[in-house]
Parts: structure tokens; C-alpha cells; sequence
């Protein structure tokens, strides 16, 4: 449906041109997806008989991807640090190999090889209770041969994983994880190299060492085959990866290629138990699961009316008109949709719905105006084309620090479904084209009104505070992150509050990405050699990772990200505040990872 703006009350059952879920659509969506499928086994098969990437092999690109492609080599693109990075990281790789499984017969290191012990002689429980124990410590500066640095845990049992995060020229910093069932290693390593080629490990010290044991059942179980496994729904739909519907259905249906598609939790038959809304890509249904009460999960998409088939990024469940049940928010692409719960048994019905300014990423709701109504906040990411055809075509600019992103705005809920986005009216609309990806409201400063914190993916994140009431007798907010210290540059995709340190002040986690290339380049001198130092250091801190400001009980923060150790979550798209092992105190939990597929050669 292409509305611009329009309050609907529908009678009957809503149309194909909805995109919802129905037979019409599902046989159409079938049809396209073969015939895609045909085209694409066609096209592979004969790129098969000849080459699967002849342009490889002949050296010969298309002009636009010459440039791209010749930097592929980091010696062709002046990158030589790079070039030993990736020789480092290969050796670590198999020196990490051999010492897990000590059957090796090539030993990466140098014949005059000394090293700390991997395992210090004397580990520091820090933390214990009856689920795990966490030690810490750090190796004497003794050097030994190789066979004294070996580990003592269970080697064999361990899978690994290496990240080189600073690069000198014979020398090297990395990451090392160990992980098997119930055990994990945290280290970090100065490595020194010999100059031969390829290079041979010289010289190795144990700057960080953390080891986490499982003693008792664990934190978190997976149960998703077990609640969804026998569903009609999870076989065909969910038990598939992003990679799989790539691969079936036309982009153009809204397919992306990150796959960052939301949900939303809540009880909408009023049983009790809380059910379960999924969005997804284009071309896909959108689902809704009720709960049953062993635990289980049954389908109910088609009869709550809720199957959009658009993409979706992301659903709130929460009572807009306090009738007492669930209603439901969608956020699709460029529209924001909000659907009634009718009769309180999860029967939705979309009353009210609007085009937006760009493409709606999450949503946060909020009583933002104390009137009693719950209001709904939307990030927006690429501006829609009517507001901007370059920008929604074009990159963020500049990249560390871009203003040419889509508006978010703020629907404000006037009562009996209607809506109005009023964001410029409360100052929403200062610093609001930086590419949100995700927004929380939380009074941080006590003053017994709710403020906002917005995560952007290529821009400063901001923080508004309210301001109380303004001119036109709603509150007015201010951009206080500059002030604050606490724009947090770098590629921001969550907000959490919680009182991590319980002093009765809310402090703040923001997810971003760790990146150990990054680490590695932005400190080089060549990198950015015409920036000014503060543009470096925006570059820089982009690589960092994730970020925690605690309250100074003055409405102030101080970043104790380092100190907390809790910048290395990966490339984190989501993260919040919860205490997971019930002692009272909060602990974070943040998603990670990135969509990956495997390499097969073909185009």
C-alpha cells in the first residue's frame, strides 16, 4: 500500500495490493521465486562450463570495479603493513593450531623462539557463584622454550579464533579465543616476528589473560527448535538463512543484505503468556506466534491479519488506545503502520498509517507529553526519495560524521488512532539526519521527564533532553551529547539504560563494532595523512567498539568503557542491561556478528 497519510477503518478483509499475506500473493510470490531460481541455475551452470569468475582470471574488470578490485592486494594499494598483518595473522593461525593440538610437525616459531607461559602459573578468581567462575592473571616476564608456554586446559577439545589489532614493522598485538563446551579464554598477545618470509614467531607475551568456566547449569539455553521446531512456519520460512531467500527472491521484493529485521514480544489474546512477532525481508511473511501454555508456540499470522509481506525492520506491542490489550506497530521501509487489536484476542485491524521521511530502521515508544497516550519514536536510516533522490541513492557524507541520512520523527498520539509527527515542533529535528538505528527513552537526569538517546550508524549520536514545556505547550528537547561527552562517534546501533553500579542513576551501554582492521589502520600514519588529529581520532574511536557512560549523580557521564573492560563485544548489533543470574546486580548482554556466506567462486 503507497499512502502518503490516510486514517483507515477497513470493514472488510483487506486487499491484495496490501501485500498481505493470501493466496494471490503466496502463488505469485512462488511464481516469481522459480522462475528466479531457473534463471539463476541457468546462469550458474554455464558459468561453470567456462570459468566462475572469468574477469579473475583474465585480469579484465568492468571500469567501474578496476579501482576496487586492484585493492584487493594491500601492496597494491600502499598498504604494505596490511600485507604482514595478513602473513602474521596466517602464522598465529597455525601456531594457535599447533599448540591445540600439538601434532603439527611444522612449528611456526623461530629456533630462538621464547615466549611467557600461554596459562599463567597463578590465576585471581574474581568471579564466582553457582554457575560460573571467572580467573584472571598475568605471566611473569621468565621467557621459556616453546614446550613451557603450552597450555594446561583441555586443548583438544577448543575451537580458536585470532584477531591482529596493531601492527608494527616486526611485530604484531592479537586477540586470541579458546572455546569449547562450558570453558573459554580470553588473551591478548604482543607477538614479535622475524624478518624471513614468511615471518617466524620470535617472541610472544601474555599482556591479558581471562579464563571462564562453566560450574553449573548455563546461563542461557537455545529452545528455539524446541518451542517452534513442529510449526508449519519454522520449517519453510525460519529454519533458512538470509543467504537461502538471496538466492529465491528478487531484490526488488525489499530483500537486505544484513538481514537486520526486529521483533517484538507481548501478550495479545490476554491468556497471560507472552507471544511472539516476527518481521522480515521482502517477499516474506511477517509472523505471528501465540503461546501455548507448555511452552510451545503455535502460527497465528493468518488470523490475526499481521502476515505483511513488505519489508519490515521492525514491531512494537504496546496499548495505544488503553483499551487494555496489545495493538500492534510496524515499521515498513518507508511507512509506519499501526494496527488495533479488536477484540482483544490478537484480531488486528490497521487503522492508521503514514509514508514516513525515510527508511524506518526501530521504533521506542513513550508517554513523551505525560498526557496518558503512549507516543511512538521512529529511526529513520536512508532518506525517502521524495525527500532526498541523491541521499537515498548516494553513501553517508562524510563518512565519520554524516548529516545526509533520513528525518526520524515522532508520532504523537492524539487519541481514538490519530497521529501526528510533530519532531521539528519539540526540537526533535536538531542534528536528525544521521542514520538512526536506535533510539531509548529514559528520565537520565531525574527531573521527573523522559529524555532520548538516539544511536546513529554514521554520525554523532545525540542525546535530547527535555526541556520541559515550550511555547506550543509541549515539552521541548535540546541536543545535549556534545556537552555531555557523550556522542559516542562511531557506528552506534543500540541504547540501553540501567544502573549497572546501582547508585540510583541510570547509566547508559551503546553497542557498536569492534573492528580489529580498523585498530590496525587508523593508528598508522599513512592513514587519513592530510586529517586533522581530531578527525583521525573520530576514525580511530569508530574501531574501538562498544561504549559505557556512567551517571555522575549530576546529570553528567564519565566513560569507564576501557576500565569495565566492555568495548570488545564484536560487531554488536544489539545489547541491553539484565541481571541473568539473579544476584542483583546488572549485567550486559549484546548481540554480535555479521550475515557471512560461503564462497563458491560464482558470481
Amino acid at each position: 500500500m503507497n499512502f502518503t497519510h490516510c486514517r483507515l477503518k477497513f470493514t472488510s478483509p483487506i486487499s491484495t495490493n496490501d501485500c498481505r499475506l493470501d493466496s494471490l500473493n503466496i502463488q505469485m510470490i512462488r511464481t516469481v521465486a522459480a522462475l528466479t531460481l531457473l534463471f539463476s541455475e541457468v546462469f550458474f551452470a554455464q558459468s561453470k562450463s567456462t570459468s566462475a569468475n572469468p574477469a579473475l582470471k583474465e585480469k579484465t574488470y568492468n571500469t567501474e570495479l578496476t579501482d576496487a578490485y586492484n585493492r584487493i592486494d594491500p601492496q597494491n594499494d600502499g598498504w604494505d603493513s596490511e600485507a604482514r598483518g595478513e602473513a602474521y595473522s596466517s602464522q598465529l593461525k597455525d601456531f594457535v593450531h599447533y599448540l591445540l593440538r600439538n601434532d603439527d610437525e611444522t612449528t611456526v616459531p623461530a629456533s630462538e623462539f621464547k615466549g611467557q607461559r600461554i596459562r599463567p602459573a597463578t590465576l585471581e578468581t574474581i568471579f564466582s557463584d553457582s554457575g560460573m567462575t571467572v580467573k584472571r592473571g598475568n605471566s611473569s616476564a621468565e621467557r621459556h622454550s616453546l614446550e613451557k608456554t603450552l597450555p594446561e586446559f583441555p586443548r583438544k577439545k577448543l575451537k580458536s579464533k585470532v584477531k591482529v589489532t596493531k601492527i608494527e614493522e616486526s611485530a604484531c598485538e592479537a586477540l586470541i579465543t579458546f572455546k569449547g563446551r562450558g570453558f573459554q579464554v580470553n588473551t591478548r598477545w604482543r607477538c614479535k616476528w622475524s624478518k624471513s618470509d614468511p615471518p617466524l614467531l620470535s617472541s610472544l607475551s601474555v599482556l591479558d589473560y581471562e579464563e571462564v568456566e562453566q560450574t553449573g547449569q548455563p546461563l542461557l539455553t537455545d529452545v528455539t527448535h524446541s518451542v517452534l521446531g513442529s510449526t508449519k512456519a519454522y520449517q519453510e520460512q525460519l529454519i533458512y538463512p538470509a543467504d537461502h531467500w538471496r538466492l529465491r527472491l528478487p531484490r526488488d521484493f525489499g530483500l537486505d543484505a544484513a538481514a537486520n529485521h526486529g521483533l517484538a514480544i507481548g501478550d495479545v489474546n490476554g491468556d497471560g503468556l507472552e507471544d511472539l512477532y516476527l518481521c522480515f525481508e521482502g517477499g516474506l511473511p511477517n509472523k505471528l506466534f501465540l503461546q501455548n501454555p507448555d511452552g510451545t508456540l503455535r502460527d497465528f499470522t493468518r488470523e490475526s491479519n499481521t502476515g505483511w509481506m513488505d519489508f519490515c525492520a521492525a514491531a512494537l506491542l504496546v496499548d495505544l488506545d488503553n483499551d487494555g490489550d496489545k495493538d500492534l506497530v510496524v515499521s515498513q521501509d518507508f511507512k509506519i503502520l499501526f494496527m488495533e487489536n479488536l477484540d482483544g484476542k490478537g484480531h488486528f485491524e490497521l487503522t492508521f498509517g503514514s509514508s514516513t521521511l525515510s527508511q524506518s530502521f526501530s521504533l521506542s515508544a513513550a508517554d513523551f507529553d505525560l498526557d496518558g497516550l503512549l507516543d511512538v519514536y521512529i529511526c529513520g536510516y536512508n532518506p525517502s526519495y521524495s525527500t532526498s533522490r541523491a541521499g537515498a541513492l548516494g553513501e553517508p557524507v562524510p563518512f565519520h560524521d554524516a548529516n545526509n541520512g533520513g528525518s526520524n520523527m515522532l508520532w504523537r498520539n492524539h487519541g481514538d488512532w490519530n497521529f501526528e509527527d510533530v519532531a521539528a515542533q519539540v526540537g526533535l529535528d536538531q542534528d536528525n539526519s544521521r542514520f538512526s538505528f536506535a533510539a531509548s527513552w529514559e528520565d537520565y537526569d531525574q527531573d521527573g521527564d523522559l529524555d532520548l538517546y538516539v544511536a546513529n550508524d554514521f554520525g554523532r549520536n545525540c542525546l535530547y533532553q527535555n526541556q520541559g514545556i515550550g511555547e506550543n505547550k509541549l515539552p521541548f528537547f535540546r541536543n545535549v551529547a556534545p556537552a555531555l561527552k557523550v556522542e559516542d562517534s562511531s557506528a552506534g546501533m543500540s541504547a540501553s539504560w540501567g544502573d549497572f553500579n546501582r547508585d540510583g542513576w541510570m547509566d547508559l551501554y551503546v553497542s557498536n563494532m569492534f573492528s580489529s582492521a580498523g585498530n590496525r589502520i587508523t593508528y598508522q600514519s599513512q592513514f587519513q595523512g592530510k586529517a586533522d588529529e581530531k578527525t583521525r581520532a573520530t576514525f580511530q574511536r569508530m574501531a574501538r567498539g562498544n561504549t559505557l557512560f556512567a551517571s555522575d549523580g549530576k546529570g553528567g557521564f564519565s566513560d569507564l568503557s576501557l576500565q569495565s573492560g566492555t568495548t570488545m563485544a564484536r560487531w554488536s548489533w544489539g545489547s541491553t542491561f539484565a541481571d541473568l543470574n539473579n544476584d542483583g546486580w546488572l549485567d550486559i548482554l549484546a548481540a554480535n556478528g555479521f550475515i557471512t556466506a560461503e564462497d563458491t567462486g560464482d558470481l
